[in-house]
């Protein structure tokens, strides 16, 4: 036969039952923590998912509207340049009579120049002409003009 043992003292259980109690409620609390906290986490994770999905909607939406803008651009550029090319066949000089006068802008013309050595004004005196006697008889000049005599 087996030797029985007897039970353990009664206080020594009591303490004994005590510490196991206060253990297995401080793991229940610790897992209540830690619980708390999971679902915390879960809550940003979820939130964060749906900012990402967001920002990825705005993204997409912000493309297609770069890319519609993009494509009404290149219409209305390509209309523009069709218009202005019709408007240039379009467009005819203006017949106008042959200039008669010489522009302002352009140096005269070496063939003008040329005309203008050959024949001498009429304004200039040669040297020994005897100016006194030409002035005295000019009818342009009047009684009130002095002829110089020398």
């Amino acid at each position: 036969m087996s030797k029985k043992t007897g039970a353990p003292a009664p206080q020594l259980s009591i303490d004994k039952q005590r510490a196991a109690e206060r253990e297995l409620n401080e793991a229940v609390d610790n897992a209540k923590r830690l619980k708390a906290r999971s679902r915390d986490a879960k809550k940003k994770v979820k939130q964060a998912k749906k900012a990402a999905r967001e920002a990825s909607k705005a993204a997409r939406v912000a493309r297609k509207a770069a890319a519609k803008a993009r494509r009404a651009y290149k219409k209305v550029f390509e209309r523009a340049t069709k218009e202005r090319r019709k408007a240039a066949k379009k467009r005819k000089p203006i017949a106008t009579p042959k200039r008669t006068t010489p522009s302002r802008n352009e140096p005269r013309s070496v063939r003008r120049r040329e005309r203008d050595v050959e024949r001498p004004r009429g304004g200039s005196w040669e040297v020994g002409e005897d100016v006194d006697t030409e002035v005295a008889e000019s009818p342009e000049l009047d009684a009130d003009v002095p002829a110089v005599e020398g």
